[in-house]
């Protein structure tokens, strides 16, 4: 059975109320929510409303043309993401102002366009904005752009394109025996630290008391990690390369190129799916033309994105469980 397939096999547990509700009320009781009971009964039929919807338009995406798949993926990602809201925000959505995307992003493209050099603007208000607070606590985005280079670069599967069409390294493998972690040390030149700085910067970014950074050998630094043993619990500026299914870390260290994953895919789904519904004449040029360097890292992305996300997103959801579900 398909890796994808067996996700969405785990993902179907959701397709029963009672197991909705239950799954909510121990999200709901677990953060201390008032009328827990109450609101888990109203928000168990939406739950799962949302996981089956963004699943229609995902199964639907796998058989379409590339013209369309950034609308189906964009769209069944956004209900994929409401369905994670109502775990930590069960009166989503509060107000209208959530309905909206949160991000824009010019509507008009001009002469000599560059997908790669285009970017995207996060707004006040809205779904990416409220994603990001909700979900991952990250509360001072408004007003941020995005390249759409930058975000391709945040993208692990695709560090190999990168590697082999511009020779640019974007991400280092990070390997794991027994307890420990090993690390690059060509990371310090990356990152212009000095060993001390790189252990104060993991550690603050993992949320660890003591990271124990220690030069393994010539090649190497090693630490423990008890934020990265947990499953299911990798964060920034470490990452998931789901093609081998290994620990990578990022080799951009900066605040706006650190964020979850799960944001870096809505961005670059958002724009592709406006550039795809208005820019038709650009769009239908460069998936006819093969005449632009940009085609590769749209195609690349958009095959791999829609089962990246059914990951992330069941990675989100599971790794909630209490044991007693």
């Amino acid at each position: 059975m398909n890796f994808i397939n067996e996700l969405w096999n785990d993902l179907s547990y959701f397709n029963s109320e009672q197991n909705s509700k239950k799954y909510l009320l121990s999200q709901y009781e677990k953060e201390l929510i008032k009328e827990a009971n109450k609101k888990s009964f109203q928000n168990s039929t939406p739950f799962l409303y949302y996981i089956e919807h963004g699943k229609n338009f995902f199964n639907v995406s796998t058989q379409s043309p590339l013209s369309i798949k950034p609308i189906l993926l964009f769209y069944g990602l956004v209900q994929l993401l409401k369905a994670c809201l109502l775990t930590v925000s069960p009166e989503y959505p509060e107000s209208t102002t959530l309905l909206a995307h949160g991000v824009t992003t010019r509507k008009r493209k001009k002469q000599g366009y560059s997908f790669l050099d285009d970017e995207v603007k996060i707004q006040k208000n809205g779904l990416f904005t409220y994603v990001a607070e909700k979900m991952y606590n990250l509360n001072s985005l408004e007003g941020e752009k995005f390249n759409m280079l930058n975000l391709l670069h945040s993208i692990p599967e695709l560090s190999n394109l990168f590697l082999l069409a511009k020779n640019d390294t974007t991400f280092l493998p990070v390997s794991k025996i027994e307890e420990k972690y090993y690390i690059p040390n060509t990371i310090l030149d990356f990152y212009h630290y000095t060993s001390d700085r790189l252990e104060s910067f993991l550690q603050g970014k993992l949320q660890e008391r003591k990271l124990n950074l220690i030069k393994y050998d010539n090649d190497h630094f090693s630490f423990t990690s008890q934020t990265l043993s947990k499953k299911n619990n990798i964060k920034p500026p470490f990452y998931l390369n789901l093609k081998d299914k290994k620990i990578v870390i990022k080799v951009e260290k900066e605040s706006n190129d650190l964020l979850p994953e799960i944001l870096y895919h809505y961005l670059l789904l958002y724009n592709l799916s406006m550039i795809s519904r208005y820019e038709t004449e650009w769009w239908t040029e460069l998936l006819n033309s093969y005449s632009t360097e940009e085609y590769p890292y749209i195609q690349n992305f958009l095959a791999m994105t829609e089962n990246k996300i059914v990951y992330i997103v069941h990675t989100y959801l599971f790794s909630k469980f209490k044991d007693n579900i």
